[in-house]
């Protein structure tokens, strides 16, 4: 019977390096590795007679003309025109695309992606599960292109927005209002973009001196529990405005303050996050943050076709700007 087949993360533990650096070395990269760490890499090969050839070059070798999309959560609206950006991209450039969910869930986001290198994509763009340690992405982008969006990963190629600095400017924005109560309801921290954002909501209370942080609060990815958190948070303190991370949670919080009778903004302001048709539709319409999803979408592909094409792997990060929406629900007075 045959034994395990040794990979790339047996040969990384055994040098004590990068996964990327195993890689730099087994691809003879023009990217920099030291003497002393590319004789430790080829001591491990030799040692544990790993043969990259195997699997790697067979990949590169047969092209699918296939993509993989990997994304968190399918409820997000960010999605569609997430995703039809990219077909519409990889369409003209004679690519299928296959789409994976992964709910949050560190098992499923392995499986997904242990799935798309059997299925021989020839790359994937994902926006990953936040986790201990990002081994998996590492191997797979040893093998094929691997674009990271919305959430960084160090050593590896991503396209974000300005998360903090959005979140930052919102919350500024209420606290100009004269709103010195300011609760912020958040997802649960998946990934770097969700911390980002608490991160800017909290630089700006503090330096206005206004943190409280009972008046944070948390729900899951898709905010199923945003409207009960907002009556709780209106019935126990004096809360004049509300931050919201996501869409789902916006939503919640709109619902909650309309049962509640509460007027906004005279009574609660709000600040959502995320551009939907029904932010703008209801009375008073939702001042909120509008991601350049097509433009993510578009450096991700640029950056993935640019790999395939034979570009060096990098990890540099490209980071494109939100934009803030300002409507009448943080108590700005529409438009004449």
């Amino acid at each position: 019977m045959r034994g395990k087949a040794v990979t790339i993360l047996d040969v990384k533990k055994l040098a004590g390096v990068s996964a990327s650096t195993v890689s730099t070395v087994l691809n003879e990269s023009n990217k920099y590795v030291s003497p002393e760490l590319r004789q430790r890499v080829l001591d491990a090969v030799r040692k544990l007679n790993y043969r990259p050839n195997l699997v790697a070059r067979s990949l590169k070798r047969e092209e699918t003309k296939s993509i993989g999309l990997i994304f968190p959560n399918i409820l997000s609206p960010v999605m569609p025109p997430l995703v039809h950006t990219v077909q519409k991209i990889s369409q003209r450039a004679g690519f299928d695309t296959f789409v994976a969910i992964t709910e949050e869930d560190v098992a499923k986001e392995r499986a997904v992606i242990n799935n798309m290198l059997a299925k021989r994509v020839d790359g994937l763009i994902i926006c990953p599960v936040m986790q201990a340690n990002y081994e998996l992405l590492l191997y797979a982008n040893s093998i094929v292109p691997v674009i990271l969006i919305e959430r960084y990963v160090p050593e590896m190629e991503c396209v974000v927005t300005n998360n903090e600095d959005t979140s930052y400017r919102a919350t500024r924005h209420l606290i100009e209002h004269g709103r010195g109560r300011i609760a912020l309801i958040n997802m649960k921290s998946f990934g770097s973009n969700t911390r980002e954002r608490i991160d800017g909501y909290t630089r700006a209370v503090k330096e206005a001196g206004l943190f409280d942080q009972r008046l944070i609060r948390e729900t899951d990815f898709a905010g199923s529990s945003a409207a009960e958190i907002t009556r709780q948070l209106l019935r126990s303190s004096t809360v004049d405005a509300i931050f919201a991370t996501s869409q789902s949670i916006s939503l919640g919080i709109f619902i909650a303050i309309k049962q509640l009778g509460k007027r906004i903004p005279e009574d609660i302001a709000v600040f959502g996050y995320d551009d939907v048709p029904w932010m703008e539709a209801v009375s008073p319409a939702l001042s909120t943050a509008r991601q350049p999803i097509a433009a993510i979408a578009s450096r991700a592909c640029e950056a993935l076709f640019a790999r395939l094409a034979g570009k060096p792997a990098d990890s540099r990060t490209v980071v494109i700007d939100s934009e803030l929406l300002i409507r009448q629900s943080c108590g700005c007075e529409a438009p004449r």
